[in-house]
């Protein structure tokens, strides 16, 4: 079977991790001396180096947790394994001595090479020979051991408690082929063994005389790390010409055949899926990249699941992979893969839910499905994907494989929407979608129907315009979504039904669909059962059967919240249509005084209000409204019954600014409502700022109306407007009384500065009712001093500023400037601006010198203003001349003139820092002159004991004995020379990155190249950079 023909997927996720001390002397897994490792759990990582030192990694930290010298001098582990979460194994060997076993605790780590909790030696002949196998028993009771000579060692004893071991060779080959891969099973009764031309399997319980006791393969053996015992322990599976083979322990055989080749590495994930690591020969390419030595030897992973026949996981390393590490209890599914770059691949299996969405995103449905219950996922996520493959039959005219798929998903799928596919959208048949309609009336009567039957059962009725059939709905179906063979009159109350959750049907739809069918009565009788808000009611009413009179006589039988929600919706269309109804009903609700009243629907269609044909009078005050509308609510003559005249309250009225967008172009049912809100604050005495709203609001409206309505009342609206503004101010100072007082609890004060604003925009003034102007500036003044808060006084200040300039005296804005300027810093701004703006402004308040005192020397004293800008403002006058900023700009010139002087300085401190370190540089590269050195109290940096001669001293500062280094021949002029150990890496790495520049320096063609390739994508600028970075444009007479 070709592997290369499964279909391929990325089930698990690659996650690279790099050493974070790469190149540094504290290297974790990257230390090229390491020479074995394992897994302690998915975050810890045990690793031998140095030969004998074994080191504990938290892989998250990148930190040594723990580290201990496990064996003597001379010894190098060569296998790492963690049993029980207990153990550590170890074994290590030294040419010429027996191979060493030891045991040491996970909690109980040793602090000495002596200390350990068990300890075997494993003795072969002269001890010449390395172990190339090893194979431990779960519950440590024995243990095997390979040699390439072909001698297999099996160790047992109570390895746990120490009570010693015998060993005995249960296999000698006698052509000393060496033994590629050993594995005892669960019990340790059998032990798979494979040399590199024949399989074999040995009892480990009796003796066996140095013969196999089953062949399992006399042909062909293995490769070294290509056999492995399975999950479940008992079956042997290994690589070996282009199959998987699976052994069992009575000889039994099965096996796959794939095209993988050059297969290195084999690791069993689980009963069905095999991780396999491959050796890939990448070709050379020209590109700017430094090839490195064996860059062209790359490893392939690749985990193949045996059961679903598919690959799923296929990446390349581009180093060699040195080992497979995987969780010692296989509790967690992370795996790792330890490259020879010093980088961990983390490999970490994907969720069902990311598997079944990648299988799904090829549109392998049947796989897909066939996945999802082999994984026995839930049933309503294996109907999604049957309702998926539906669709994606249905899109490929499958129609009768795709209802198949869709009667699989009848819990996740929407009826109505597989309905509408089979029977409204593909057919235009009335008489098919009328049977379809009796369907549907079957589903809901039997109680079954979701809300999407009910749903298209209603869309089917009004596509077929069947009026009786959707009344026999209204009447019979109820807010519980039963369906009653009796017309219902006794359903659930509007409260218990408000607070039901249960979805009937798609309302706003339906809604839709009988206006647009002018099925209006319909639709009414629709909002008004299934409806649980009284806007769409309303809204209906208003919009669909054009009857605002029922629509306010609906409105009026609503509670309070739901009334006053209606109206902030609505009361402009009612007002267009019932004005003066609908005035009346706001001051009701706006003044406390509103009682619902009883609905009875009456089918009345497009009433007219021909018993008062007057219904839309207008009128110009609240008084004149109310002896026409003859509301004894409203009524102030004498009655009979002064307890109806004088209501009180029954609730909190809410604030009228509500509904004051309502009354866009109707100025004159503003004036009428707001008089009649102002009345009633008067008499209840309401909040003091609801008040002044109202105030600032009427006063805008009367001097609009005392500019735009006829002649005869402009003067009305004139004393009304002054009588409002009277009544304001004194509100404001009343309130500014009550505030300062010593019982006051409110201490929130009113602010009428607007209407000074409305004042100016119609050029009325509100602040001189007599000639005296410095009482009128006062009175103005007074208005900014209202506010408490620091953003209302800087508001305030601002906005009387700017009014007084329209209207005041310029000496008086200085004034006003001098004794405010401290509340707000943006009057600085205006008031330049200003008294710069002409001559006659300029001249009146004292000419340059008192801007240049008052103004611009405080902005700049204080850094309000930047210069740039105050030469901005003062460039757009006419009458400012250089002497008012002369001062200003030598100020700046002489503090730039400073700054560039600091950078001078600064800029010469760095050269001479770097003049120093050149010099630096080039004392310990000059080989010609001396070193004088201090030998006094100094310690060799290799062995920490003090110096003696002969020593070697290192221009890098480091010293040692020379007895301490290795001689190593120098590549170029063949002397034999010494390198510091502590800075060897330093000098590889320095030496591979001087090398890779001289390379990109003197290759022009890969530029070239490159740019052409860049090119195309107009990104040329990158690549320049690039090349500059790796040292393309440097030339060093340096030599490492």
């Amino acid at each position: 079977m070709c592997v290369s023909s499964w279909m391929q997927f990325q089930f698990f996720e690659n996650i690279p991790i790099r050493d974070p001390q790469l190149g540094r002397p504290s290297q974790l897994y990257s230390d090229p001396t390491l020479s074995a490792a394992t897994l302690i759990n998915s975050n810890k990582l045990l690793i031998a180096v140095n030969s004998s030192v074994i080191k504990i990694v938290d892989i998250k930290s990148s930190t040594v947790l723990n580290e201990f010298e496990a064996f003597p001098e001379g010894f190098r582990i060569l296998y790492l394994k963690i049993i029980n979460n207990t153990f550590i194994v170890a074994v290590a060997e030294c040419s010429g001595l027996p191979a060493q076993f030891k045991l040491f605790r996970l909690d109980k780590l040793p602090k000495t090479v002596k200390s350990f909790h068990t300890l075997v030696e494993i003795k072969n002949g002269d001890n010449t020979s390395p172990i190339s196998a090893i194979s431990i028993a779960k519950d440590l009771s024995c243990f095997t051991v390979g040699f390439i000579n072909g001698k297999i060692l099996l160790v047992r004893g109570d390895l746990i408690r120490d009570r010693g071991a015998k060993q005995r060779v249960i296999f000698n080959d006698k052509a000393q082929e060496p033994i590629t891969s050993l594995a005892l099973n669960n019990e340790a009764t059998f032990c798979y063994v494979s040399t590199t031309s024949k399989i074999f399997l040995f009892n480990t319980t009796g003796r066996n005389n140095n013969m196999p006791d089953l062949i399992l393969n006399n042909n062909s053996g293995l490769n070294l790390n290509c056999g492995v015992l399975s999950i479940i322990g008992d079956e042997f599976i290994c690589y070996r010409d282009g199959n998987i083979e699976f052994y069992q322990t009575n000889g039994e055989k099965r096996f796959i055949a794939t095209d993988l080749s050059a297969v290195k590495r084999i690791y069993p994930i689980d009963n069905e899926r095999i991780l396999f690591v491959t050796e890939e020969t990448a070709s050379k390419d020209s590109s700017l990249q430094i090839s490195e030595p064996d860059s062209t030897l790359m490893s392939r992973v690749v985990i193949i699941d045996i059961k679903n026949k598919l690959v799923a996981l296929d990446f390349i390393v581009s180093n060699s992979v040195i080992d497979i590490l995987g969780n010692p209890d296989r509790t967690e599914s992370t795996i790792y893969l330890l490259t020879s770059n010093g980088i961990l691949h983390s490999i970490s299996e994907k969720s069902l839910h990311d598997k079944l969405a990648i299988v799904i995103q090829k549109q392998l449905y049947p796989f897909a499905l066939d996945l999802a219950t082999n994984y026995n996922v839930a049933s309503v996520d294996i109907q999604n994907i049957h309702k998926l493959y539906g669709d994606f039959l249905y899109k490929k005219d499958q129609k009768k494989d795709a209802v198949a798929q869709y009667i699989q998903c009848l819990d996740v799928v929407e009826t109505s929407e597989i309905i509408a596919k089979f029977s409204i959208e593909g057919t235009s048949d009335l008489n098919g979608i009328k049977n379809l309609s009796d369907y549907l009336w079957s589903l809901i009567k039997k109680g079954i129907a979701s809300s999407d039957h009910v749903t298209l059962l209603l869309i089917v009725l009004i596509k077929l315009k069947d009026r009786e059939e959707i009344n026999l709905f209204l009447t019979h179906f109820s807010r519980l979504g039963n369906f009653s063979s009796m017309a219902i009159e006794d359903d659930i109350d509007d409260e218990t039904y408000y607070y039901s959750d249960k979805d009937l049907f798609n309302f706003k739809l339906i809604l839709r669909l009988l206006d647009e069918s002018n099925f209006h009565e319909e639709a009414y009788k629709l909002a008004k059962k299934f409806s649980k808000d009284a806007v769409t009611i309303v809204e209906v009413l208003l919009d669909i059967m054009n009857s605002p009179l029922i629509a306010l006589e609906y409105i009026k039988s609503l509670d309070i919240d739901d009334t006053l929600r209606v109206l902030a919706l609505f009361s402009k269309k009612l007002l267009d249509l019932l004005p003066n109804d609908t005035v009346s009903l706001l001051i009701k609700v706006f003044t406390g005084r509103y009682i619902s009243e009883k609905y009875e629907y009456n089918n009345i269609k497009n009433e007219e209000r021909e018993d008062k044909p007057n219904f839309k009078k207008i009128f110009y005050s609240y008084t004149s409204f109310v002896d026409y509308m003859n509301d004894p609510l409203f009524s102030k003559a004498q009655t009979t019954n002064p307890e109806v005249n004088e209501r009180i309250p029954t609730y909190h009225p809410p604030r009228p600014s509500i509904v004051f967008s309502s009354f866009l172009d109707k100025p004159f049912q503003f004036v009428v409502f707001l008089e009649a809100c102002l009345d009633s604050y008067k008499r209840y005495e309401g909040s003091n700022e609801d008040k002044q709203a109202i105030f600032t609001t009427l006063y805008g409206l009367y001097l609009t109306l005392a500019e735009e309505d006829s002649a005869e009342r402009k003067n009305e609206w004139r004393n009304k407007a002054k009588l409002i503004l009277n009544e304001s101010h004194k509100l404001v100072q009343t309130a500014s009384d009550d505030s300062t007082s010593l019982n006051s609890v409110n201490n929130k004060r009113i602010d009428n500065s607007l209407m000074t604003l409305i004042s100016h925009i119609h050029k009325v003034d509100p602040f001189l009712s007599s000639n005296d102007e410095e009482q009128g500036l006062e009175n103005n003044i007074r208005i900014g001093e209202y506010n408490t808060s620091e953003e209302d006084i800087s508001r305030s200040t601002l906005n009387n500023f700017r009014s007084l300039t329209l209207t005041e005296e310029p000496i008086n804005c200085m004034r006003y400037f001098e004794r405010y300027s401290s509340n707000d810093r943006n009057l600085y701004r205006s008031a330049l601006i200003y008294f710069t703006s002409s001559k006659h402004i300029l001249n009146s308040i004292g000419g340059e010198t008192v801007v240049k005192e008052n103004i611009i020397d405080k902005i700049t004293s204080q850094n309000l203003l930047s210069t740039i800008e105050i030469i901005h403002i003062l460039s757009n006058s006419n009458c400012a001349t250089y002497g008012l900023i002369q001062d200003v700009l030598v100020s700046q010139v002489k503090s730039k003139e400073e700054e560039i002087s600091r950078t001078q300085k600064l800029i010469q401190s760095y050269e001479n820092e770097l003049y120093n370190k050149k010099e630096k540089i080039n004392k310990i590269l000059n080989t010609e002159d001396g070193t004088s050195i201090k030998l006094k109290g100094k310690l060799c940096n290799r062995c920490e004991t003090a110096i003696e001669l002969p020593i070697v001293y290192f221009k890098c500062g480091h010293l040692y004995h020379q007895r301490c280094l290795n001689e190593e021949e120098y590549q170029i002029s063949g002397k034999q020379v010494y390198r510091c150990p502590k800075c060897l890496v330093e000098q590889e790495r320095s030496k591979k990155l001087h090398e890779t520049q001289q390379e990109i320096s003197k290759n022009d063609e890969m530029l070239a190249m490159a740019l052409g390739e860049e090119g195309r994508n107009g990104d040329k600028f990158k690549v320049i950079t690039e090349f500059i970075g790796r040292g393309g444009m440097e030339y060093s007479h340096i030599i490492i």
